[in-house]
């Protein structure tokens, strides 16, 4: 088996800059909540918290308008409408995350209290959440311009862009935030502000950066929208899968782990993987996006075989670094009840392994290709289907929720998602006379002549 030639057709440059775009803004995460944590008392953790609902909007929001532009802008071959699709692309998103942030704004109140946020925190909690509304419309941009600049395979943009951002991060929540004598101490809002700021200044950079591949967003030319129907018929599938996907997350596990009185538990577990564990994976999703989208049947055939490569060695990593985790969860992450947050993510670990080529493999795939409805089918069987019937009994009281429970069946609905990905994938495949070449793996028969598989 000759690994080097599988791994020869991956990109690993564009896959390294990516993976430090999410890694170094989680590692961030933690000197902020040290700072949060070193005011007198939680309140300034709390208020960050209740982003969390509002950040469901915004994944479902991104997951419809955003990660789709991999296909159809990754797979126009055309400079100038692709420069078309960019621009427009871009004003849509912007328009459609205004409204969206006037909306929050003007009832951030009255979600504020369907959160069922501390009474002595809602004032304060309602300034947070606008003010992150803002920061968010920046924050998309810049999600935005991520897929562009992998797409133009411009990974110093990225990393001109990523030091700007943690330089001028620091910077402003040295002053605004932490509980230096000259700082203003503004806690959660402090944050909120910084990000507004350097999410306004990176997206300043990104269209600069951009003017050098002639992609000039205040130039007077027509621009064309017919486009955007392939877009948005690919976006509705998505959009609405992802909906299920939080919808159902929301009232099913969520519930489930609050009524049990481990939701603090839990969230830093499912934290810890998503933020951690996860992110290799994650970086490797999007560059298997950016390269289906860009190069379609031709990627999936010549490529697969090294991303199973790389998803293999991403799980051999994982397991080997159990032994880290505990003292990781108890002294970086600074949680009190370690051992059952250690627990969690345990037992969560072999389903996570499905997971991973669910989501690289599977997910990506069809994200790249264009076949979002195989998403939305899958949604429907694990999401409605699956979680239904938990649903159900759990009304019923036929299911009593504790936490191994609630742990075992979100894993049950991993394993069960992988399986209509599978026989998806597979009808994709057979569908579109896809071969993929495993070309690779060599079997050496009894009279020593190579067969090629």
């Amino acid at each position: 088996m000759q690994i080097k030639q599988a791994l020869k057709q991956i990109n690993f440059k564009i896959l390294f800059a990516i993976f430090l775009t999410l890694l170094i803004p989680t590692i961030y995460k933690i000197f902020r909540i040290f700072w949060l944590g070193s005011f007198p008392d939680d309140s300034q953790l709390n208020i960050a918290s209740q982003l969390s609902w509002i950040n469901l909007i915004y994944e479902v929001i991104q997951e419809s308008l955003i990660l789709p532009l991999y296909c159809v802008i990754g797979n126009c071959k055309d400079n100038r409408e692709r420069s078309n699709r960019i621009k427009t692309s871009f004003l849509v998103i912007v328009i459609f995350y205004l409204v969206v942030m006037v909306f929050i704004i003007i009832f951030a109140k009255d979600l504020v209290n369907l959160l069922g946020q501390s009474n002595g925190l809602i004032n304060e909690t309602i300034t947070y959440i606008r003010l992150e509304t803002v920061a968010a419309l920046f924050l998309t941009s810049w999600k935005f311009f991520i897929i562009v600049i992998t797409i133009y395979s411009k990974q110093i943009y990225l990393y001109i862009i990523l030091i700007s951002q943690m330089s001028l991060s620091i910077l402003f929540d040295t002053f605004l935030v932490s509980n230096l004598n000259f700082s203003a101490k503004l806690g959660a809002n402090g944050i909120a502000i910084t990000n507004i700021i350097v999410n306004l200044v990176i997206v300043g950079l990104a269209l600069i950066l951009l003017k050098q591949q002639d992609i000039n967003f205040f130039e007077r030319k027509k621009w064309s929208f017919k486009w955007t129907k392939i877009w948005f018929k690919q976006g509705l599938f998505s959009g609405v899968e992802s909906f299920i996907r939080n919808l159902v997350f929301s009232l099913v596990i969520i519930r489930m782990v609050n009524l049990v009185n481990q939701q603090g538990n839990y969230w830093i577990a499912n934290s810890f993987i998503w933020d951690w564990l996860l992110l290799p994976s994650l970086a490797l999703s999007d560059l298997i996006k950016r390269d289906i989208g860009e190069s379609g049947k031709k990627s999936i055939e010549n490529n697969t075989c090294g991303y199973i490569l790389i998803v293999i060695a991403l799980i051999s990593l994982w397991l080997i670094s159990i032994p880290s985790w505990k003292p990781f969860i108890k002294y970086v992450l600074n949680a009190k009840d370690y051992n059952s947050i250690y627990n969690i993510v345990l037992i969560q670990t072999g389903f996570y392994i499905t997971f991973l080529f669910n989501n690289c493999i599977f997910d990506s795939t069809f994200y790249g290709y264009g076949k979002t409805s195989y998403m939305l089918i899958q949604s429907i069987c694990i999401n409605i289907i699956y979680y239904g019937i938990v649903f159900t009994l759990f009304l019923l009281k036929l299911f009593v929720p504790n936490l191994l429970n609630i742990v075992l069946m979100f894993g049950i609905g991993m394993v069960l998602d992988f399986i209509p990905s599978l026989f998806l994938f597979i009808w994709l495949i057979k569908k579109e006379k896809i071969k993929i070449k495993f070309k690779n793996f060599e079997i050496i028969n009894k009279n020593k002549k190579t067969l090629i598989i």
